[in-house]
């Protein structure tokens, strides 16, 4: 639900506080840019899908276009503003809602809250229908009084039950934004609420313990007076001793804050004693000695009054004022809430014990603050508190809505778990064109002629870079698993037993699995797919349900180096495809591929592989791994005669659809959509509306050698100038239930699809060939296998048409909007793992040009992109400051590789105790920083480590640990 005034939240974060200030501009020029963007929605939605929470915040609330614009002015400029809220994050921590006494009340402090709030409103309800039930005066008197009242009008029960119902219907409301306690703390009166909010009594038994605790109350109302004095209680009991007249110290709130109790002329002489030495000192609306002794010679008739009632056990810590402790489950009832009413408030002690309860977070539930001094008084106490955040719910001064807003956001801001979807309401429609975060700008590499950068598109490079590979440290249990090559499997298998830091083993013991594929050598797609299928149905996958921690696939041409490399196999391709999929299934394992030269390699090299920990492919005796840059290289569009004749396989599908309508924008005058189901008339009419283009939309399955002869001599005409091959299907479903018909089918349109359209389409000499291929292809996925292996042999299917001379193009696809090949529910899976929906017309439009290679184009979530990629990543800059990390020890290392990466002069202010995220390492960030580590102490720190949430004190304790298990090894 929306914020309780009404506004639309869009948090906006960076791990530089400038960069806030920048993105606030950047979305400023967007906006002004676009009148026609009305919808703070659409805004705050599309924010929520390109940004991730970092270390420094800020939200702006707006409830139409002027106020998020005058609010992202001000951002933008570092100025105040009533709807920006902004913060630093703090450590993890816990929530505490805190439930004042009496002292802040007034007749009438809910008429706002009331009226203009469901929520609160429904609780106060329900609470007043309870007291109703138990023939208590209404609570809703006092709280909805007319304007005038006066306190004195009403009775206890009236003014209490008042107060315990307004704390927690404004729980209620907190809880609706998404805030929940993990701890409640009472104080006096607060405790019922505290008590009630956290689980441990149900709300009959609340209202009956505040009808019993005023009513007895009621019976004290006379001469007596309560007072806050802002002084220590040692300074109070001086106080105390020195006036005429009965007064005792009541309250403790905190080390300079306190209240007393007691006759009406001796408390004001003590606020006049205090006053006097110009320290803080006022009397409060209460007429009665709470926390004295006056309280002592009625425990008999409180125990008459009490309902029946028990502390239940509830996983939200209640602390009580009380006995400034956890109050478990069980506590003597009576007793409890004789010494809430007799005893001395220890609220300070409260306090100390939420802070080591792990709080961290404390929001007062009150109509005015009564405690955020003392509160904070604590907390600068205490020598380490940690970062806290202390907050009311409203002032009395002030419209409730927009106070109890801006709190709600600082301490959502404070929270890197905070759910902002589920305020934000439902997503809307992304916007395009939308800017980015502003990131840390670092050039990578060098770019001559780029392409112009596509908004929200990465199109990635692949290339091969030289690697050395690390010897061994560990002794390995490791076996080899022979798929059907055998020559291969025994020269493996005896260098693995001639190294010194291997012990041969059974396979059902192995530690280290090594897994020699068969041989697949046919070097046409088509073929290798069928023999593919019938290897699956045979037991191919099996291995991959062992119990060993490391599984390699080492396969023969799986990959192919540009300079002068054996063309690739496309079984051995697919085969590696299918096991980097599997891998995704099985996150406690890891799945390497090694993959060998046709011929004579290095085995010693290839011990080193199998014993290292990176995906590697061995030629000429050297080790390479993949790198995939966002390197914009020259690739001029297509002129306009490539359009004059087009084909369009998966005509009716999403992908078909978009390369249509793109198509006809470029002004194609012939376009054939062929798809098994045909296209609907509505839609030709639509793509082809005021355009002078020919659409002809016939039904044919590109597997039907024989229907697609027929359609080919009916619509083909001389030659098509560009085929857009988009035809596909897809099974998802875990590897070990994977059968050969399920491959089969992934590959048969396009695979099968594409030989029989090249073989029976005319196409004109300089024909474009575009391929819709698919990262699964080059990464894999959880559950790809087969389509993985398909889109895999569709890349080798567009190098051996490249080598036949023809102008083909194998675009590795993320996601596109919608669903089509793969399932809705597969789709939220893929986006969850960091992939996320490309804008179509961005995405055509870096298709229809002149690639060298295969291009590999998708939009991300930066924050789990690395975790999808694996093993492909970019390579790290070239920074000759390394040589400056060798031979530190570990915290030496760790804050100068920070320093460097971070571009920090000095980490002597570093907070270590932050995430490494929090401190901006991002994604890219992160390879360079493992990098670096590595130069200086030798370590490998795995990049889950670096993004998964650890801080710099973590990570020197890793390291550290890391280099003493390595000596203790040698």
């Amino acid at each position: 639900m929306p914020l309780p005034d009404g506004r639309i939240p869009i948090p906006l974060s960076a791990h530089a506080a400038d960069l806030v200030d920048r993105d606030a501009a950047a979305i400023l020029d967007y906006l002004e840019r676009r009148p026609q963007v009305t919808d703070v929605g659409a805004v705050a939605s599309t924010v929520l899908r390109t940004r991730r929470l970092r270390k420094h915040r800020a939200v702006l609330r707006a409830s139409d276009r002027v106020e998020l614009i005058d609010a992202l002015r001000s951002l933008a400029a570092g100025e105040e503003h009533r709807l920006v809220t902004r913060a630093t994050s703090g450590g993890p921590g816990r929530i505490a809602f805190v439930f004042p006494g009496q002292g802040s009340q007034w007749p009438s402090m809910g008429v706002e809250a009331y009226k203009r709030l469901p929520v609160y409103r429904t609780e106060v309800d329900d609470c007043a229908a309870e007291f109703a039930a138990q023939g208590l005066a209404s609570p809703l008197d006092y709280l909805l009084a007319a304007e005038g009242a006066q306190t004195m009008d009403f009775s206890q029960v009236q003014i209490q039950g008042a107060q315990f119902v307004h704390g927690i219907a404004l729980a209620r409301v907190w809880r609706s934004c998404g805030v929940l306690p993990d701890i409640t703390v009472g104080h006096s009166l607060g405790e019922i609420g505290a008590a009630y909010a956290a689980g441990a009594i149900t709300r009959s038994v609340a209202v009956g313990v505040v009808a019993a605790r005023a009513t007895l109350l009621d019976t004290l109302t006379g001469p007596y007076r309560v007072a806050v004095l802002g002084v220590t209680p040692d300074d109070a009991r001086e106080v105390i001793a020195g006036t005429a007249g009965w007064v005792e110290l009541s309250v403790v709130n905190s080390p300079t804050s306190v209240a007393v109790s007691g006759e009406t002329d001796a408390v004001a002489a003590a606020v006049a004693t205090v006053a006097a030495r110009g320290v803080f000192a006022r009397e409060i609306e209460m007429w009665f000695p709470a926390h004295t002794t006056a309280l002592t010679p009625l425990r008999a008739e409180l125990d008459a009054l009490l309902p029946a009632g028990e502390f239940s056990e509830t996983p939200v810590q209640f602390v009580g004022s009380a006995t400034a402790g956890v109050v478990p489950a069980g506590t003597d009832f009576a007793e409890y809430w004789y010494h809430n009413l007799r005893s001395t408030v220890r609220f300070d002690r409260a306090v100390l014990t939420a802070l080591e309860c792990g709080a961290t977070t404390f929001v007062e539930l009150s109509a005015h603050p009564a405690l955020l001094f003392a509160m904070g008084d604590v907390l600068d106490a205490h020598p380490d508190p940690g970062p806290t955040v202390v907050v009311g719910s409203g002032r009395r001064d002030e419209p409730l809505t927009d106070r109890l807003s801006a709190n709600v956001a600082t301490v959502a801001l404070s929270d890197a778990g905070y759910r902002w979807e589920d305020v934000v309401g439902e997503p809307a429609t992304a916007l395009p064109d939308f800017p980015f975060a502003p990131m840390r700008a670092e050039h990578l590499w060098a770019a001559p002629e780029p392409l112009p950068p596509i908004a929200g598109i990465t199109v990635g490079t692949q290339y091969w870079e030289p690697v050395s590979v690390a010897p061994a440290a560990d002794v390995r249990a490791a076996a080899v698993v022979d798929l059907g090559a055998a020559e291969l499997a025994s020269r493996l298998r005896d260098a693995l037993g001639a190294h010194d830091r291997v012990e041969e083993v059974a396979p059902q013991r192995a530690d280290l699995l090594v897994v020699v594929a068969p041989a697949l050598a046919d070097d046409d797609a088509v073929v290798a797919a069928a023999r593919l299928a019938d290897a699956v149905d045979a037991g191919l996958l099996t291995y991959a349900e062992g119990v060993a921690n490391t599984v390699w696939l080492v396969t023969v041409r799986a990959e192919r180096l540009p300079q002068g490399d054996d063309p690739t196999l496309p079984g051995q391709a697919a085969l590696a495809a299918m096991h980097r999929s599997i891998g995704f299934e099985h996150p406690d394992r890891d799945f390497r591929h090694l993959d060998l030269p046709a011929g004579d390699f290095d085995a010693a090299l290839a011990v080193d592989v199998l014993l290292g920990t990176e995906d590697v492919v061995i030629r000429a005796d050297a080790a390479h791994r993949r790198v995939l840059r966002d390197e914009r290289a020259a690739a001029p569009p297509w002129p306009r005669e490539v359009f004059d004749d087009v084909v369009v396989t998966g005509g009716a599908g999403v992908v078909g659809r978009h390369f249509a309508r793109a198509l006809v924008e470029r002004g194609a005058r012939r376009i054939v959509l062929l798809s098994r189901h045909g296209v609907d008339d509505g839609v030709i009419a639509e793509l082809a509306a005021g355009r002078d283009v020919e659409i002809v939309a016939p039904r044919c399955d590109v597997t039907d050698p024989g229907r697609l002869a027929a359609v080919a001599a009916e619509f083909a005409g001389p030659g098509a100038s560009l085929v857009v091959h988009a035809a596909g299907a897809a099974t998802i479903g875990p590897a070990a239930g994977l059968t050969g018909a399920a491959v089969r089918e992934s590959c048969a349109a396009k695979i099968s699809g594409l030989a029989a359209l090249t073989e029976t389409w005319p196409l004109r000499g300089d024909a474009r060939l575009l391929l819709c291929s698919s990262v699964s292809g080059l990464w894999g996925g959880s559950g790809h296998a087969a389509y993985a292996a398909a889109n895999r042999l569709l890349d080798v299917a567009a190098e051996r048409q490249r080598a036949a001379g023809r102008s083909c193009t194998s675009v590795r696809w993320g996601l596109w909007p919608g669903t089509g090949v793969i399932a809705a529910g597969e789709v939220e899976r893929v986006e969850r793992s960091g992939l996320t929906a490309m804008v179509p017309d961005r995405a055509v439009d870096v298709a229809l040009r002149d690639h060298v290679g295969d291009p590999v184009v998708f939009a991300a979530d930066a924050r789990r992109l690395r975790v999808f990629l694996g093993t492909t990543e970019p390579p790290p800059p070239d920074d000759a400051r390394d040589a400056d990390l060798a031979g530190l020890d570990a915290t030496g290392a760790v804050h100068a590789a920070l320093g460097a990466v971070l571009k920090l002069a000095d980490t002597t202010g570093l907070d270590v105790e932050a995430s490494l995220l929090d401190l901006g390492v991002d994604s890219l960030l992160a390879i360079d920083l493992r990098r670096k580590l590595k130069t200086a102490t030798g370590q490998n720190v795995p990049l889950a480590v670096i993004l998964g949430g650890v801080t710099t004190t973590e990570l020197i304790r890793r390291v550290k640990d890391s280099g003493n298990r390595a000596l203790s090894r040698d």
